[in-house]
């Protein structure tokens, strides 16, 4: 069934009536991995790019590796010198000069590991600031129907613990890859340069790497990805309960132990996977600890064998055994990373969808900055559909429910001179909210156009376009932050005196300073310290700070009490002088004065003209008149 504002309801519904789809498709089915995500062959080359601004770096941090791989062959040499030379030949010197470069090497390999702990905490973490900055920035450009299916929660979550996750594979994962095979390959040639025979011994279980590592990628793959996308519902879940708002909301329909299960719930199936994934290790590290043993056993078997036939030294086997901690340890460590780039990569899959997803308004590559603004607004046939949601329920697909959605707008057409008040007026779902998102193109129209001052939206910058308007509607929103800082949101470099100026025209300026800490004052999470007038009236201040020559206004004074409405009346009046305004009118007062009033119902524009003009036209206009005038008369708010 479809709902307001082109929502669409289903079975994955949220609180508030969004659609519970973690901003994109689920993307497989717990138990299985038929639908486990496909690695693109383009993400290990994005990957790349991100990581090849610090080539500096990253050569500094190669030659660490290489020179602890190439100095971590030497302890079995030096090992193999005390048992074969210093001990029988009764040599102190040289067995001191021995001990003493086991000391210097451990020393020498410390700074070395110092150093390369530095850099690679340097680089694993600009990579990750490099990665959210695009991230942050990519859906700031998305357009409002982003936001309409997609949970704060899951969003949090992209750019915060995907991206977290991005470190250990960025800074451990690839390290690891050059590391191991450095270490290997220096192992190799010192094993096969002590005894071929005893080297060949050991690379015989080498293969029997592969197997239980090929298996348990595929789990472990299959387990991360589906990790995140559990951390992601619990991060929202939470997001959406632990609020002011939605606690108000829990206490209120007495909620908190359903909510509380629910929660338990979704802790409770990240616990399984992350255990899952932790046994997948476990099972896998077992697997090759066992084949480990086995190569220095056969070692110890045919070096034995040979020591007792053909002389072969007891510090040549040691030695040799030695080595193959420095040889079996990367391979299995090999076999580790090969799993952890699985479920890596899963994890730059899910970062990279976000950043495919192309925002529906764009500007264009010559679009211009607009100048200072007159604020002559024309429609002309515009005709608008909301976009279907990014998401929609399986069955609907299958059903075909909703594949042509009713347009919001349909051939509208009005003309606003600068200066003038126009209100918008109509009844539910007329298209006037629709009217005031494609002015500061939050959508873009499907046919017609939109000018201002002559000049067709779409050709000039979004952002030299919103610096000309200003908003200010029923539902205020403030920062958890002071005051000064939620006004100075509005026009950063503005001074004490235009802070206390716009706040005077707002009614507010005698309230803020009557607050313990006047203009420093915390109003905190979503102003719930202050009331619905106070917040009103610093919107509206706020608005002012801005000093935009377009406003748009969702008129504030609804639900007030008359004190505060007296007060907000009196502020607006200041904001309104001089600018172009589209008010959503839901009061006579607003109507009376307005210099155009449009008349809307289902996206149409059915009667314009001023009050006087309407009310004798007995149309539309009339009905809803005198609809408010009688509930006004009656005792009830008008609407």
């Amino acid at each position: 069934m479809r709902g307001g504002g082109g929502g669409w309801m289903g079975p994955e519904r949220s609180l508030g009536g969004m659609p519970r789809v973690f901003g994109l498709h689920r993307q497989f089915e717990e138990g299985g991995d038929s639908r486990m995500p496909r690695i693109r062959r383009a993400t290990p080359r994005r990957v790349g790019g991100y990581l090849l601004p610090y080539w500096r770096q990253w050569l500094v941090i190669f030659l660490c590796v290489g020179a602890s791989a190439g100095f971590g062959v030497i302890p079995p040499l030096l090992v193999r010198g005390i048992l074969d030379r210093a001990i029988p030949h009764h040599d102190p010197r040289l067995l001191a000069f021995l001990v003493l470069g086991m000391i210097a090497l451990n020393i020498v390999l410390g700074l070395i590991g110092v150093l390369q702990s530095y850099l690679n905490a340097r680089v694993g973490q600009d990579v990750m600031v490099d990665l959210r900055n695009d991230l942050y920035r990519h859906v700031q450009r998305m357009s409002l129907r982003f936001y309409t299916t997609t949970r704060a929660g899951e969003i949090i979550s992209r750019i915060n613990n995907d991206v977290g996750a991005v470190y250990g594979v960025v800074m451990g994962t690839l390290i690891a890859i050059v590391s191991n095979f450095l270490t290997v390959l220096a192992t190799l040639i010192a094993i096969f340069s002590l005894s071929p025979q005893l080297a060949l011994l050991a690379m015989v279980v080498v293969p029997s790497f592969y197997l239980p590592t090929r298996l348990v990628g595929r789990v472990r793959r299959r387990l991360s990805t589906e990790t995140q996308e559990k951390q992601a519902d619990v991060l929202a879940f939470m997001q959406e309960r632990l609020n002011i708002g939605g606690m108000l909301l829990t206490k209120g329909f007495g909620q908190a132990g359903a909510d509380a299960a629910e929660f338990a719930d979704r802790s409770r199936e990240v616990a399984d996977l992350q255990v899952r994934q932790a046994m997948a290790g476990r099972w896998l590290f077992m697997s090759l600890s066992v084949i480990s043993v086995a190569g220095p056993a056969l070692v110890y078997w045919y070096g034995g064998w040979q020591a007792m036939r053909t002389g072969l030294t007891i510090g040549t086997i040691i030695a040799v055994v030695s080595y193959l901690t420095n040889l079996y340890r990367p391979i299995g460590a090999m076999a580790n990373v090969y799993v952890d780039v699985q479920g890596a990569l899963a994890v730059f899959e899910r970062i990279f969808e976000y950043l495919d997803l192309e925002p529906e308004v764009l500007d264009r590559p010559n679009a211009i900055v607009l100048d200072q603004a007159e604020g002559r607004i024309v429609f002309e046939g515009v005709t608008f559909t909301y976009p279907k949601p990014l998401w929609r329920p399986p069955e609907e697909d299958e059903n075909g429910a909703g594949d042509a959605p009713e347009p919001a707008l349909r051939d509208l057409s009005f003309r606003v001179e600068p200066g003038q008040r126009v209100a918008l007026v109509g009844p539910s779902g007329a298209g006037k909210t629709t009217v005031t998102y494609l002015v500061p193109r939050l959508y873009d129209p499907d046919s017609g156009v939109i000018a201002l001052d002559g000049r067709d939206l779409r050709e000039v910058t979004q952002e030299s376009l919103r610096v000309q308007i200003g908003m200010v509607t029923q539902e205020t929103f403030l920062f958890h932050a002071s005051v000064r800082e939620n006004l100075l949101y509005a026009r950063a470099g503005a001074t004490d005196d235009e802070i206390i100026a716009a706040c005077r025209a707002g009614q507010i300026h005698d309230f803020i300073a009557g607050l313990p800490e006047g203009y420093d004052t915390v109003v905190g999470e979503r102003a719930f310290r202050l009331s619905g007038g106070e917040k009103q009236r610093l919107a509206i201040a706020r608005a002012l700070l801005k000093d935009p020559r377009i406003l748009i206004l969702d008129e504030a004074t609804s639900n007030l009490d008359a004190t505060s409405e007296h007060l907000v009346k009196e502020a607006l009046a200041t904001l309104l002088e001089g600018r172009t305004s589209l008010i959503i009118a839901h009061r006579l007062s607003t109507i009376l004065q307005a210099d155009q009033i449009l008349v809307m119902d289902h996206g149409r524009l059915v009667e314009q003209g001023r009050h006087v003009e309407l009310l004798a036209h007995a149309g539309l206009y009339a009905t809803l008149y005198h609809r408010q005038f009688e509930g006004v008369v009656g005792g009830q708010p008008p609407g």
